[in-house]
């Protein structure tokens, strides 16, 4: 008796509590010419003597449909430093601008990931290397 109560139970609880699944994201590289045909525009100014303004822009279209945030990610060496999600601004319809601030020269230590989610358990993460994109010898 006592056991088929324990199975009873044991029956309940799977069925019944809330399970996590945890989605695997696939990461794409995104290069130049890929982030044109994204419709992203990443931008750099001088922001001191030693740090530079990096500015990403797209529209919440095509791929970037289901466009759910922006991780920055700071690694050194292969190992995991930092990360946080950016603010976005949209103040512009149908455009995501978010940006940050570094050092000049840490900046190949840093990815910015463009997370779209179009369903639950399917998530893209477009990988920016960040250095890939920041002219450092003719910032203004």
């Amino acid at each position: 008796m006592k056991t088929i109560f324990n199975i009873s139970v044991l029956s309940v609880l799977l069925l019944v509590a809330p399970s996590r699944c945890f989605a695997m994201a696939n990461r794409v590289d995104v290069s130049k010419a890929r982030a044109k045909e994204l419709g992203m525009e990443i931008r750099s100014n001088a922001a001191g003597p030693a740090a530079v303004w990096v500015e990403l822009e797209f529209e919440t279209k095509g791929e970037l449909k289901s466009f759910s945030r922006v991780d920055l990610e700071f690694r050194d060496g292969g190992k995991f430093l930092v990360t946080s999600s950016l603010k976005e601004d949209r103040s512009k319809p149908g455009r995501v601008i978010v940006s940050f601030a570094a050092d000049r020269a840490n900046l190949d230590k840093i990815t910015m990931s463009v997370l779209v989610q179009p369903a639950p358990r399917d998530m893209t993460s477009y990988e920016i290397r960040v250095s890939s994109f920041v002219d450092l010898e003719n910032l203004h």
